[in-house]
């Protein structure tokens, strides 16, 4: 089952691999004939008058008929020497150019396959869901997608061949001996089982082990992809000692684990060779024997110490394609642990409606699959196009889990949620998503200049909107100061930016895609009150009928919003604007009097100050 996995990875490719292989048994049958010429250069040298003469029931070549009859029309000796020297120069170049195609197809196989394969890969866990996402380790899924990808690539393209390259050989090795000396082929191919069974025995230990290679390499990976995306905090807390001495624990780890596999993998290679070389001192103590008892002659064996090698290097190379088997199921199995996940669009929807923003949640209940208790209990509210709507309550109470079961990140389990009028489950998710612009409270930035970070989102806005944007978002000021202004490069992950300028990118990237529906998930939290004020008035001012939701803890940024929905327990605990929310009992009011009011009274001074200036 895993070797079928394994080949079917090379599906698309089956004709170009058929081709090289037919091409490669060629180059095998014709290198058997190699030692034959040999064998015929010899034979006629023994005939000739005053060396000697061969034995008459063994001195038939086993060359195809037209060669023996093309190097027996030579009008002497001397040219017949010359003829068997010009076929055999020209079988070597056709074998040459044969062996050149097929190499070449062998490689475009290769290319061809991984960058298939990695293409795959890559798209499959872009459709896998949110909750994996969650739960993987970014290193293992690099490690995945490149070295385990290489491996099996090898395997197919690489190993695959030699099998059959090393099958041929012996079997065209064994034909062309048995000719020579039957009782001799039969004695060193007596020799196989026991290679065979001391292989399989080989791979069976090897197998498992190069699985537990393969998953310490994956940790280890997982902990320098770490460190390096979080060089910034392992700095701050002065933790390079604890990060490095991590990393040799897995290293150390990895190591181990190689060396292990190391020794295996050199007994058996020693044994092999060892096998190898018994078996040419084999065919000479054989050779003298025969010839002593008249079976054999001098050019018979000349020409089966030429074969013997056909018989050797395929044994030898067994334990070399085993340890190459093992780490390409080892891969190919990490690699269909990814593949035959279910992506998220096994439940999808086919609506694309018309959407401006009426969102209806009704008796909504929704929980994690790691738990029973259900976050959200028979929630309901409705928001109206071009509102803009904040979202109140305490840490955990499941803000963010209600934007992602919004944008269908997660699925809800009980009641309905209507976009427009239309059943959310309805709605195909891609369609859904390309009308929602999403703000996180740690927003990605690629390492790219800022205009094209901005850009991103709307890659046919012109350059007037980026600095619209720019501007709505607070950042003009900013981008100013930059050396090369919109053309700085932010770096990765926009580390060469503070966490308010990132987050301004980011606002002023989800501005420029011209969405129906923003949400801002906490995404003000890095940016001062005054900055955040001045976001939410050219919010406002930009477009009147986009549909705004705002998850904040700043309760002066609720209070500016239409309507203010509070969560908590899992329900709707009350909606409403500022003026009433402020005067009612509950979480709202009691967040109010302990941060909004301090707030009110520091914008208050800000402005106060400003008015001073002017005077």
């Amino acid at each position: 089952m895993r070797l079928k996995q394994l080949i079917k990875l090379g599906k698309g490719l089956y004709h170009y691999i058929l081709i090289a292989i037919v091409l490669l048994i060629f180059s095998r049958i014709t290198y058997s004939m190699i030692p034959l010429f040999t064998q015929y250069v010899l034979k006629r040298l023994l005939e000739q008058p005053g060396i000697g003469t061969t034995l008459e029931a063994y001195n038939q070549v086993n060359l195809p008929a037209y060669f023996i009859r093309f190097f027996e029309s030579a009008p002497s000796f001397l040219d017949e020497i010359v003829y068997v020297a010009g076929v055999l120069i020209s079988l070597q170049i056709i074998r040459f150019l044969f062996r050149f195609i097929e190499l070449s197809i062998r490689g475009y196989v290769r290319h061809s396959m991984g960058q298939n394969l990695r293409l795959n890969m890559y798209e499959h866990i872009q459709k896998l869901p949110y909750k994996f996402h969650n739960n993987s380790d970014s290193g293992d899924l690099i490690q995945r997608s490149t070295s385990d990808i290489e491996t099996s690539v090898n395997f197919l393209s690489r190993t695959l061949m030699d099998i059959i390259f090393l099958a041929s050989t012996l079997v065209f090795g064994a034909y062309q001996l048995y000719f020579l000396n039957p009782l001799l082929t039969f004695i060193l191919l007596s020799i196989i089982p026991f290679v065979g069974v001391a292989s399989i025995i080989y791979f069976r230990k090897n197998d498992k082990m190069y699985q537990d290679v393969e998953e310490a390499e994956s940790k280890m990976m997982t902990v320098i992809q770490e460190n390096l995306s979080s060089a910034r905090i392992v700095r701050a807390f002065g933790n390079e000692a604890y990060e490095i001495e991590k990393l040799r624990e897995k290293n150390d780890h990895h190591r181990h684990m190689r060396l292990r596999t190391g020794k295996i993998v050199s007994k058996f290679w020693g044994t092999m060779d060892f096998i190898g070389i018994s078996q040419y001192v084999l065919v000479i103590v054989l050779g003298i024997y025969f010839m002593n008892q008249n079976q054999m002659d001098a050019a018979q064996i000349a020409a089966a110490l030429g074969l013997v090698g056909m018989l050797i290097w395929p044994i030898r190379g067994l334990g070399h394609i085993l340890n190459d088997y093992a780490k390409a199921l080892a891969a190919s199995k990490r690699i269909y642990d990814i593949l035959n996940l279910e992506t998220e669009y096994v439940k999808n929807g086919t609506l694309t409606p018309e959407i401006k923003g009426h969102i209806v949640f009704e008796n909504v209940s929704f929980k994690f699959d790691d738990t029973e208790n259900k976050l959200f209990k028979n929630l309901s509210f409705e928001i109206l196009p071009g509102e803009t709507v904040a979202f109140i309550g305490r840490t955990g109470s499941g803000k963010s889990t209600l934007m992602n079961m919004l944008m269908r990140m997660y699925e809800y389990h009980d009641g309905h949620i209507y976009v427009d009028g239309v059943e959310l489950r309805d709605i195909e998710k891609n369609y859904l998503r390309s009308n929602l612009g999403v703000v996180l409270q740690e927003p990605f930035l690629f390492s790219k200049t800022v205009y094209d970070n901005i850009a991103i989102a709307n890659r046919k806005a012109d350059r007037s909107k980026i600095m619209i944007a720019a501007q709505a978002a607070s950042l003009e000021k900013d981008i100013k100061t930059f050396q090369q202004g919109y053309d700085t490069v932010v770096g990765e992950k926009g580390t060469t930016l503070s966490g308010g300028q990132k987050q301004r990118v980011a606002i002023a990237r989800v501005l420029v895609s011209e969405k129906p529906i923003l949400i801002f998930d906490d995404a003000l939290s890095a940016v001062d009150t005054q900055t955040d004020l001045m976001i939410r008035e050219a919010l406002s001012n930009m477009n009147d009928k986009t549909t705004t939701l705002i998850i904040t803890h700043r309760m002066t940024t609720a209070k500016e919003a239409d309507k203010i929905i509070v969560i908590e327990d899992g329900v709707v605990q009350a909606v409403g604007n500022h003026q009433t929310l402020s005067k009612q009992k509950g979480l709202y009011q009691d967040l109010w009097n302990i941060q909004g009011k301090l707030e009110e009274e520091f914008l208050k001074t800000i402005e106060e100050g400003g008015h001073n200036d002017a005077r």
